[in-house]
């Protein structure tokens, strides 16, 4: 759907400075084609880089028209944030149509599809502009059967203890260090955000619940036909979770990596929105190894650490606090690359 040559607004109305502008984020970040604005009217006047210190200087607007009056050559619109749920809330249809007659193409990652709305699907057409229902899943429905032991690529898989705690970019900034060091190297997404800056990928938490791990499986057999060496795959959710370990176990299962790199947001003591407390690292590690499947079993070789808000300081005391749990290497990739823990792959 996308092209190098796209220009992206993120709507990010009244969060982009929270956890759920994550999609936004991500994007803006890796996407394959520039985001030139970004919609918060509580921010509006600010750029992305004085809310995030290692994002580009991207203009906040008030609105949609505002944005689009100030860049012209915009030509998508991308819903940058998922409130709890993944639904579609009624009150941004009208935002909608006012970017669909602005001529603006829409990429939506929630759970609930904009071309099932009448009057959105009318308009666009109206328009002749695309919109792109990220979650909508467009593969076959098979069953796993573990294909992919035969497979010459290694696959890596991002495990977390939690949800939002870095799993993509972890993948994403793995998939560049490898590619740095000459090697073949294939970034899989799993969800709606590393589906928008791959523009390939499956929407892992809308498969029905047997085909989710086929589903894996089958997009690493068509990776595999890219003659890569690594495979990184996103993960999702966390395995503890009551809300979302299903998701998590199936990718886990489906795509049967060689290695895992454990992510962890500090200070994260408690799973998010509920009371199941984070006790170790250690804890997460007995876990993901112990439900690894006997055809292959997969090991956590390092730890990627979310940082996010600390000083400098204060990071490399969490990262050797990590590693000295542990015994294994730990880094945080946004804020040092991700080199250290490519080398622990290899």
């Amino acid at each position: 759907m996308l092209s190098s040559k796209n220009k992206v607004i993120i709507y990010a109305q009244d969060s982009f400075a929270v956890e759920s502008a994550k999609t936004g984020v991500g994007f803006i970040r890796y996407g394959i084609c520039e985001a030139v604005g970004i919609v918060d009217r509580k921010l509006a006047g600010k750029t992305a880089k004085d809310i995030i210190f290692d994002l580009p200087a991207i203009p906040i607007f008030e609105s949609i028209e505002s944005a689009k009056s100030k860049i012209p050559d915009s030509d998508v619109l991308l819903i940058g944030i998922a409130p709890a749920g993944g639904k579609f809330p009624t009150e941004w249809i009208s935002d909608i149509k006012k970017a669909i007659n602005l001529n603006l193409n829409i990429i939506n990652g929630l759970h609930d599809f904009l071309e099932n709305i009448p009057e959105i699907k009318e308009l666009a057409n109206k328009q002749k502009i695309f919109v792109w229902d990220v979650r909508k899943f467009q593969g076959d429905l098979v069953v796993a059967n573990a294909r992919l032991l035969d497979l010459p690529m290694q696959i890596v898989l991002t495990v977390g203890t939690d949800a939002a705690v870095g799993k993509m970019t972890v993948s994403l900034e793995l998939t560049k260090a490898a590619r740095k060091n000459n090697f073949q190297a294939e970034f899989v997404a799993t969800g709606q955000t590393g589906m928008m800056i791959s523009g390939d990928g499956i929407p892992i938490d809308a498969i029905i619940g047997d085909f989710m791990a086929g589903a894996i499986e089958q997009q690493l057999l068509k990776v595999t036909k890219k003659k890569c060496d690594l495979a990184f795959v996103e993960g999702q959710g966390s395995i503890l979770h009551p809300a979302w370990s299903g998701v998590t176990l199936a990718l886990y299962h489906g795509s049967l990596p060689h290695k895992l790199i454990l992510c962890h947001k500090v200070g994260n003591k408690y799973l998010k929105n509920t009371k199941v407390e984070i006790k170790s690292l250690n804890q997460f590690i007995k876990v993901y190894e112990s439900v690894s499947l006997p055809l292959r079993k997969a090991k956590v070789v390092s730890i990627a650490l979310n940082t996010y808000g600390l000083t400098n300081e204060q990071a490399n005391d969490a990262i050797k606090k990590a590693e000295d749990e542990t015994g294994l290497p730990v880094d945080d990739v946004v804020r040092n690359s991700g080199e250290k823990l490519f080398y622990s792959l290899t």
